[in-house]
């Protein structure tokens, strides 16, 4: 179910019940969110040190002379990095994303809520 098909009166209960929500999911759910940002594999080890070892690897270059400069710009290419390990580490480690779970707990509720509507 995508984010467009819920009703506008749970999207309103969802969002100012959320965490509230997460916390009662199935224990299989919630048990899976919490372990999603435990580095529990050697992927996710890589993916945590990458941004980093760019970051210094490109303030050690001598590519930009002006050293503040230099280090802005290693600070962006890092934080470039970083964002794209995010969106890589499902497909390197095997986990879903925080994301899909959290999907997967709104239509959890999403079901609870119609069976009590009708």
């Amino acid at each position: 179910m995508t984010e467009n098909t819920y009703p506008r009166d749970f999207e309103i209960y969802w969002e100012s019940h959320k965490a509230d929500l997460i916390r009662q999911a199935p224990r299989a759910l919630k048990e899976e969110r919490e372990n999603n940002g435990k580095m529990n594999t050697a992927g996710d080890w890589l993916l945590f040190a990458l941004p980093i070892i760019v970051i210094v690897g490109f303030t050690n270059t001598d590519f930009i002379k002006s050293e503040l400069l230099r280090f802005v710009v290693a600070l962006a290419i890092g934080f470039v990095c970083f964002v794209i390990t995010v969106y890589v580490k499902p497909l390197v480690n095997g986990k879903r994303s925080i994301v899909d779970i959290d999907a997967d707990i709104k239509a959890y509720f999403y079901g609870i809520y119609k069976e009590e509507q009708h």
